[in-house]
């Protein structure tokens, strides 16, 4: 009893040591991160002070000057195809475009240091924005999945595993990865981006006979006539989507208010652990979890030769391997553990602050600039929706554990 006791205080030690020096760490990560990748919303971006739904309409010398300022590998033509879309994107389609603008602060930076590292223009990420919009837990009517779309056999071919019980085409890293390969592959058959995109779309096969029937051409608005219906669209809807994120703000299009927790990394695991047991460990319920790993089909971690990767919040991730640690110490005692993780690194008191709403804000905004949630501030104010008005006041509990 006395050596389970010295244990319990060993570890418990330990568990707080670690846990305030990785917490330290994690800080300063997030700190670092939103430097690099700020979030900014409706109130800041709307330097252009327009009416809330007024969709301002532009001359096509304007468009194509705007897209001539992107300093892209990839060449940004102009004409009435890419128009069609643009109009298509920043008129007809306003709350896609805001939502997706949301969604690429969260994947975007992810996808750039991957694309960066393989030597693959940045701008190929506007792929996703065509593709599924970037939702990685996207399926199409033909069986494609994931955020870049891949066919089973295509992402098999790519290293990308599909069983009954996992589905890494939805993994958004390894999904990034594999699309990589087949750029890369692609671009050494045409040694032209836009013809690589067109082949994402409808195969290498159909991209080669458009090229004989255009008598050997390999310029895409010169075989665009010969390749199918659906990818004469692909390429200018590519441009557009390029053209509708960089020059949202000139269009009145904003960030939708979506609470994401925008610090996420991954581990490798095993299914040693359950979601469930997960979920209680690391304090994040297990419909997080699996919004973060649609991957796993059936919501369980699969028995595996290998270790998979699981995405987690940031600051989990920190507690993940402050846990990992404690259970070096080769404590068996699964209420010792449950003991452990019970506790909570001691943090300062607590303290209230009220928030008068300014011009222009939004309730998440508000949370992000406080470090805490949507969700805290609803449950703080009682506010049914995240509708908040100038001059209202906002209760905000800082430093809590």
């Amino acid at each position: 009893m006395l050596l389970l006791i010295f244990n319990v205080a060993k570890a418990q030690s330990l568990l707080s040591d670690n846990m305030l020096f990785l917490a330290s760490i994690d800080s300063n990560t997030i700190k670092l991160k939103n430097k690099l990748y700020p979030s900014v919303w409706q109130g800041d971006l709307n330097i252009f002070g327009f009416e809330d739904n007024e969709v301002p309409l532009y001359s096509d010398e304007d468009i194509k000057t705007r897209l001539s300022l992107l300093e892209y590998e990839i060449p940004m033509d102009y004409n009435i195809h890419v128009k069609s879309y643009i109009d298509l994107y920043t008129v007809r389609r306003r709350k896609l475009l805001s939502k997706v603008l949301t969604l690429s602060k969260l994947y975007f930076p992810t996808i750039e240091e991957i694309f960066d590292r393989e030597g693959i223009p940045l701008e190929m990420k506007y792929l996703a924005v065509i593709e599924s919009a970037l939702n990685h837990a996207a399926t199409s009517p033909v069986g494609a999945a994931g955020m870049w779309q891949f066919m089973a056999p295509t992402g098999n071919m790519y290293g990308l595993k599909t069983t009954s019980a996992l589905d890494e085409r939805r993994d958004f890293i390894k999904s990034t990865e594999a699309s990589v390969k087949y750029f890369k592959n692609s671009y050494k058959v045409y040694g032209d981006w836009l013809l690589v995109i067109a082949s994402y779309n409808c195969g290498v096969g159909n991209v080669n006979k458009a090229i004989r029937k255009s008598g050997g051409k390999r310029n895409f608005w010169e075989i665009m006539p010969y390749l199918p219906k659906e990818t004469r669209g692909y390429v200018p809807a590519f441009i557009a989507a390029s053209y509708s994120l960089n020059y949202a703000s000139e269009h009145n299009i904003y960030p939708t208010e979506l609470e994401l927790n925008y610090h996420t990394d991954t581990i490798q695991i095993d299914n040693k652990y359950s979601l469930e047991q997960l979920s209680i460990a690391l304090d994040i319920s297990t419909t997080e979890l699996k919004m973060l790993n649609p991957s796993l089909k059936r919501g369980v971690i699969p028995f595996t030769a290998d270790k998979i990767s699981l995405t987690l919040p940031y600051n989990k991730i920190i507690k993940f391997s402050a846990i990992n640690t404690i259970e070096n110490l080769n404590i068996e005692d699964d209420k010792l553990v449950a003991f452990i993780n019970s506790k909570k690194v001691v943090t300062n008191k607590p303290e209230k602050i009220t928030y008068k709403v300014k011009k222009g804000d939004l309730l998440a905004s508000i949370a992000k600039n406080h470090n805490v949630t949507l969700s805290q501030i609803k449950k703080w104010n009682k506010l049914k929706t995240s509708k908040i008005k100038k001059g209202q006041n906002i209760k905000i509990y800082t430093n809590r554990a």
